[in-house]
């Protein structure tokens, strides 16, 4: 019996009925679940192999994109409930594709994955940082920030400036490393987060003033705990993936490899982002997963 057809229950028991009527609504949630895994999957498949649909647009801003496919129930504004959803799709997804047997595919999907996890746990704060008016939902003219951030990884973007004018004002001792003893002074220091935060502000300008962007970074600082919160043992523990020769220090080529890795990771998922776009429009959100809705270049050195 096809998803859309019903029972003629007039001469069938009433409890059969319901029955069968409730396991014919669960099988075809079931089937919507698969086919739109499948979807997915293929979607991916087709990104890492350079087979990209005819509909989607890798050219496409990536907060246009995050724009539609985020606001599930079309109100033209994302929630943080929705982000969240959403996210949990993007985790199935990569988990399904991490899980086979191993090859490059499968690793770049675990990489993917790994950074994901990053992204759902600072993912309230990121909501908070572009949410510019505090209504605790974003636009689409807010999520541009997301296209700027993915422009500024490029060639000439910005951010490989940044990092540099970031690690000049934390290396205190102007001898190109920072140590665990600087990263904690400037953890404490009001007037390293106040000069950091001015150069931030210069490449993306998400409150009118930089002074209301301290605000909002000392805010979040004092919801985690506050400075009291951040001790040298957790900056030394932060410190490993970059300390690449393991010696206690950063170094300028160190954090610049660092950031190479992380950012490539972010390219491809935009890039799996922008591919699988429509097919998440498509699902309108939660609806084929059994919720409520309805259905470039890369090189940078610092």
């Amino acid at each position: 019996m096809g998803c859309g057809m019903w029972m003629d229950g007039r001469n069938r028991n009433y409890h059969t009925y319901q029955a069968h009527h409730q396991f014919t609504r669960i099988h075809c949630t079931m089937v919507r679940r698969r086919d739109i895994l499948l979807l997915l999957a293929s979607a991916n498949l087709a990104n890492s192999q350079g087979n990209i649909p005819p509909q989607a647009k890798p050219d496409e801003p990536l907060g246009n994109v995050l724009h539609q496919v985020l606001d599930s129930n079309k109100d033209t504004k994302v929630t943080m409930a929705e982000v969240s959803q959403q996210l949990s799709i993007l985790d199935l997804l990569f988990s399904q594709g991490a899980a086979g047997e191993a090859g490059k595919v499968d690793e770049k999907n675990r990489a993917n994955k790994e950074m994901l996890e990053g992204l759902k746990f600072i993912a309230p704060t990121l909501f908070k940082l572009l949410d510019s008016n505090s209504d605790e939902k974003l636009t689409k003219k807010e999520l541009e920030y997301v296209t700027k951030f993915e422009k500024s990884l490029m060639k000439g973007g910005g951010m490989r400036d940044l990092l540099r004018d970031v690690f000049g004002v934390l290396d205190t001792d102007k001898d190109d490393k920072l140590s665990a003893d600087e990263l904690f002074s400037a953890s404490q220091s009001d007037k390293v987060i106040s000069d950091v935060t001015v150069l931030f502000h210069k490449l993306f300008p998400l409150r009118d003033t930089a002074a209301e962007l301290e605000v909002f970074v000392k805010t979040t600082i004092e919801s985690i705990g506050g400075k009291g919160a951040i001790d040298k043992e957790s900056i030394i523990k932060g410190m490993k993936w970059i300390d690449e020769d393991e010696d206690g220090q950063i170094t300028r080529q160190e954090v610049g490899k660092a950031y190479n890795s992380a950012g490539k990771q972010f390219m491809s998922i935009s890039k799996t982002i922008k591919v699988m776009g429509p097919l998440f429009a498509m699902m309108g959100g939660s609806g084929g997963m059994g919720g409520a809705g309805g259905p470039g270049g890369f090189k940078m050195d610092l």
